[in-house]
């Protein structure tokens, strides 16, 4: 861990240095972000980061959930150039077959260093990249956003108490769920904390323990299932391609240092969070037991297959993800 962030801080002061400047075009940019204004601070220090490492000649504009485009239309908003940049994930996108895989099957890997492994040296990141290349987007970074955890108005200690609940989760988390007796609906971020409220749904599985906290779901949820379903949850910040390809070599130079230092920065900030808010935040913190855990496994298997057998280019993911798992000993 003090490696990684001694690396992120040296990569921190590379991009505050001065880039070579050449007189040339500059660009105002647009991200649509995914996250409400309280937990998109990271983003709009990379947007900083990038400005002055170009000097000036890249500004990017960071616009919370929804202000632009809602997050399911973030790619095809970027493929069409209608927005310049987004950060989501891909289970959001039904237009995209490999999303589900990038943003982390249930299951699949069991943390962000596996994960590191598995998109960098086993090629899984250039599988996604040549997808989202067809829908008009060029694939920045892949990001390590949270252990994907359970969020609840009532302590849950197993999969008993989670069928006895209305349960927020998004597929193919939904999938898993829905096939161990679960009742599952699908909602959009933005309107979690209302319907926790209100009463509509009586948990969701959308991030980790510090987003709950600072997104203030904890007043109206306030037990806490820290068994990760994911770990870590996968987002991204994709490009426009034409524009990319329009960038000259320094810009995309700096574009592309300044993401690699994002992949990390998020995920290691909730991670040091954790034991502060897990103690003074919640009601409760519980864990499934072991044996949920194993049936959560098995139901997962499906859908790895399930996924799969969607193209060619989702057997090469899977087969990766299952070679790991088996070399871990979790298959």
């Amino acid at each position: 861990m003090k490696r990684l962030v001694t690396f992120l801080s040296a990569l921190g002061l590379f991009l505050l240095c001065a880039w070579p400047a050449a007189a040339e075009e500059t660009y105002n940019l647009k991200l649509q972000c995914m996250h409400p204004p309280s937990l998109m601070g990271y983003m709009e220090t990379y947007a900083k980061d990038v400005e002055t490492a170009t000097q000036g000649r890249v500004k990017i504009q960071v616009f919370a959930v929804g202000e632009l485009v809602s997050t399911t239309d973030t790619l095809k908003a970027v493929g069409s150039g209608t927005v310049d940049m987004g950060h989501a994930c891909g289970n959001y996108y039904t237009e995209l077959t490999i999303g589900n895989i990038e943003g982390g099957l249930p299951m699949s890997w069991a943390s962000p260093q596996e994960a590191q492994m598995i998109f960098d040296n086993l090629g899984l990141q250039k599988i996604i990249e040549k997808e989202y290349e067809k829908h008009g987007a060029h694939y920045l970074t892949s990001m390590w956003a949270v252990p994907f955890q359970i969020l609840t108005k009532e302590p849950v200690h197993s999969l008993a108490d989670l069928q006895k609940i209305k349960f927020r989760a998004v597929n193919p988390a939904a999938k898993v769920f829905k096939s161990l007796g679960v009742n599952t609906v699908s909602l959009p971020a933005e309107d979690l904390y209302l319907a926790l409220s209100t009463g509509q749904i009586d948990g969701v599985i959308y991030g980790a323990a510090y987003e709950y906290t600072v997104n203030k779901f904890v007043e109206v949820a306030p037990y806490l299932v820290e068994t990760p379903i994911t770990n870590p949850f996968v987002d991204h910040v994709i490009i426009n391609k034409e524009l990319w390809d329009s960038m000259p070599a320094d810009i995309q130079a700096v574009l592309k240092l300044a993401s690699e230092k994002l992949r990390w920065f998020y995920y290691l900030m909730c991670v040091a969070n954790y034991d502060k808010v897990k103690e003074t935040a919640f009601k409760g913190v519980t864990s499934l037991l072991a044996e949920d855990v194993k049936a959560l496994t098995k139901a997962s298997q499906a859908i790895w297959e399930e996924e799969a057998a969607r193209s060619p280019e989702n057997a090469e993911a899977i087969k990766i993800i299952t070679e790991v798992a088996k070399a871990g000993g979790r298959l």
